[in-house]
């Protein structure tokens, strides 16, 4: 069997998901401690992601305050207040930049430190991560203590106003006063905390969950996903600024649901072991072993959503093209396709309603009779519902894209209304 894990979220791992999202390199700047004494060292941390497969050069620059909010003279010291280092294909590392504020500064809270991180990436680089970061690591080369101090920081993952490689943090300063730091301890550090090499163990890892990962996604009368797909497509679109009508809610659950649900039986020709939430359910319970124990729904859409959302995009292009006149790209294309949303629902970039409706919401009509759920659905609901979210998108759209989109979206609820009247179904009251 052809089988590819997908690169680790060592990022996520430390952050608890959050992150900086730029399409080469992801970050999040943490400060430690967050309350300090005059002439006391504390780190800025700052866990670097590289999303490709080439090398990266990273500089990461500190700017520290001059004067306090009241105006007075503010010293502050860091060994080096800029630090560069070269990152290897797909390598996560920590850097650490220690600082200290000495006399004349006064005790006060909310001293800012800007952190600007920048980045050189070659030309010819492909990503390596999907743009959410990943499936979990199961390969660290970091003990479990470690982790658990380093996911107790209050990592920031907002860049800082306009700037798109700005993030702020900050400190309070008490009025103690220790004796000045020898000046070892001010200097930068920067430590790998996984490597490519790790993907051969990680692989290794998740094809012995193969077996466990296939009764999960195959076992016989297993309930629908569709009730906890819908609830993450509400929250997860929400907080990405694209609050979803009812209809558009259930249109994509129904798309997604599919794909984990309906797929493996009716999509013969796609096998799920090549399917990325396959691949990522693997790793999640190589990752957990008390994870297999969740049912199986909850486990999916708590733990492999992105996944499932990507493949669903595949999927919703799949079962669409044939319903429809325009040409929905090749595979390159809709692979690209996918990578741009996916990239958005990380938090890179603007909302965009195209992102909505192709091919989620348009292909979540082409199968919504397919998807199984566990109370009886009037297939008016979704017909009506989608009827009205449209004429409100409409209003508010003006590009030509969504224009096509709309009217693709007409005419598959014609069709669909055409079957349900034809099967004498009642609207409900």
């Amino acid at each position: 069997m052809s089988f590819g894990v997908v690169y680790p979220d060592v990022l996520g791992a430390i952050t608890g998901g959050g992150r900086v999202v730029a399409e080469d390199l992801q970050y999040a700047v943490g400060i430690s401690p967050t309350q300090a004494f005059i002439n006391q060292p504390l780190e800025v941390i700052v866990p670097l992601q590289n999303m490709v497969d080439k090398p990266l050069q990273v500089k990461v620059s500190l700017r520290m305050p001059t004067r306090d909010k009241k105006g007075n003279p503010v010293v502050m010291e860091a060994g080096k207040a800029s630090m560069t280092i070269g990152m290897s294909p797909g390598e996560v590392g920590l850097m650490r930049i220690p600082l200290t504020a000495h006399p004349p500064t006064a005790a006060g809270k909310g001293y800012p430190i800007q952190v600007a991180v920048r980045f050189k990436v070659p030309d010819d680089a492909n990503r390596v991560r999907p743009p959410d970061g990943g499936p979990p690591p199961s390969v660290l080369s970091i003990s479990p203590f470690r982790l658990q101090v380093m996911k107790e920081i209050d990592f920031v993952t907002k860049t800082s106003g306009k700037s798109q490689d700005v993030v702020t943090v900050a400190f309070d300063l008490a009025a103690k006063r220790l004796p000045p730091p020898d000046s070892a301890t001010l200097q930068p550090k920067y430590e790998t905390l996984w490597a490519s090499d790790e993907m051969k163990e990680e692989e290794k890892l998740a094809r012995a969950r193969v077996a466990e990962a296939r009764k999960i996604a195959l076992g016989l009368g297993h309930a629908t996903s569709y009730w906890e797909l819908l609830t993450q497509v509400e929250d997860r679109f929400a907080d990405r600024n694209m609050v979803l009508h009812p209809g558009e809610a259930k249109a994509i659950a129904k798309m997604m649901a599919y794909t984990v649900d309906e797929a493996p039986e009716l999509e013969a020709q796609i096998p799920v072991e090549e399917t990325q939430w396959f691949r990522t359910l693997c790793q999640v319970l190589a990752h957990d072993d008390d994870l297999h124990e969740l049912p199986r729904a909850e486990l999916l859409a708590e733990y492999v959503f992105d996944a499932i959302l990507f493949d669903a995009i595949g999927m919703g292009f799949h079962v669409l093209q044939p319903k429809v006149k325009e040409k929905l790209g090749n595979s390159e294309e809709r692979l690209n396709y996918a990578n741009r949303m996916l990239t958005w629902f990380a938090g890179y970039g603007e909302p965009d309603l195209t992102y909505v409706y192709l091919p989620l919401v348009l292909g979540g009509v082409v199968i919504s009779r397919l998807v199984t759920l566990d109370i009886r659905e009037n297939p008016w609901i979704l017909v009506d519902e989608l009827s009205e979210a449209m004429q409100g998108r409409v209003r508010l759209a003006g590009s030509e894209e969504s224009t096509i989109v709309f009217k693709m979206l007409t005419e598959l609820l014609d069709e669909q209304t055409r079957i349900i009247r034809s099967q004498r179904i009642e609207r409900p009251t």
